[in-house]
């Protein structure tokens, strides 16, 4: 409902210019663009690294964990009361910690792909803006935020050309690891 407000508002107040020049629109598909342009990709293909990199460590972690409960299990009834319950805790302190681990893991990999994408979204908005001056457009939606448009007035693919002719090096996408 806010968006359709919006959108009267701004046909509202562009009003006056249409008596004086022709309107423009245009719409793009940011998400489209961030997964087709070459820096897209590359933030893509370095997010997957890093979620493999994290499910093989967490791998190794869950193995350690149900090693140490079958070797428990096996050696148990040899162990005097003591030993138990402390080969106990040790294998609960482990489970935790493992627990622990994937959901810091799934948080960190949820902030990095937010990063990544948000330093996208900054350089796609600006050539976007800098496109639609350029070219002499009165508005440039959003794809999702308009229910049908011609595909004639769509952008993305000159945005997708345009990012990837000025996008940084893959290495320099985002920040942190």
């Amino acid at each position: 409902m806010k968006n359709k407000v919006a959108i009267f508002l701004l046909l509202l107040i562009a009003m006056p210019a249409w008596a004086q020049e022709k309107l423009k629109i245009g719409v793009v598909d940011i998400q489209r663009v961030i997964s087709e342009s070459q820096a897209g990709k590359a933030a893509k293909d370095k997010f997957q690294t890093q979620v493999k990199k994290i499910e093989a460590d967490l791998l190794r972690e869950k193995q350690t964990v149900e090693k140490m409960k079958s070797d428990f299990e096996k050696k148990s009834a040899l162990m005097n009361e003591e030993d138990r319950r402390n080969q106990e805790k040790e294998i609960q302190k482990r489970e935790r910690g493992y627990v622990l681990g994937m959901r810091d893991s799934e948080q960190e990999l949820r902030q990095r792909e937010g990063e990544m994408t948000s330093e996208i979204f900054k350089g796609i908005v600006k050539i976007v803006s800098e496109m639609g001056k350029g070219e002499k457009f009165s508005v440039i939606f959003e794809r999702s935020q308009v229910p049908y448009s011609d595909d004639a007035i769509d952008v993305t693919k000159k945005i997708i050309e345009l990012y990837n002719g000025r996008a940084p090096a893959p290495g320099k996408v985002t920040k942190g690891k």
